[in-house]
């Protein structure tokens, strides 16, 4: 049995956060175009594929919900009445999560974990790099 690795890129994902516990710029309300990498381990399936990339249009839809054009505020944020209010106004698409890459890596991991073992069994999900521009990324590996 011969083990292969694939690779998927998926983005760009313009959208906005802030790092309100920072003591930098980084605090204000800023943006970035976010890319998502994924990589798979396994054999082979019948039709000669790890994982068949025209299969993760439901993945990439799911990540357009929760990055494209929107806003991602962490739960403890201090200001999160006047984003709530934002959002319900129509000003933003806020989504409620750790805004940090690191937490964006966990995030897809727990998408694409379950969603890999539900149509591949031939195949496992060993890492996850997601990035906010093309100098800073956070990687998830299983090994």
């Amino acid at each position: 049995m011969t083990l292969l690795k694939v690779t998927k890129r998926l983005g760009g994902f313009p959208c906005c956060h802030r790092q309100w516990k920072a003591t930098s710029h980084c605090s204000f309300l800023h943006g970035y175009d976010r890319w998502v990498e994924l990589e798979w381990e396994g054999t082979r399936n019948e039709l000669g594929w790890v994982v068949d990339f025209g299969d993760l249009r439901e993945v990439k839809d799911l990540l357009e919900q929760q990055f494209d054009h929107t806003t991602l505020i962490d739960p403890s944020d201090p200001f999160m009445s006047s984003f709530e209010e934002l959002d319900k106004s129509g000003v933003i698409s806020m989504r409620v999560m750790d805004p940090t890459m690191e937490g964006m890596t966990l995030w897809v991991r727990d998408l694409v974990q379950p969603w890999t073992s539900e149509h591949y069994p031939n195949a496992q999900l060993i890492r996850v790099t997601c990035w906010e521009n093309e100098k800073n990324a956070a990687s998830w590996s299983s090994k």
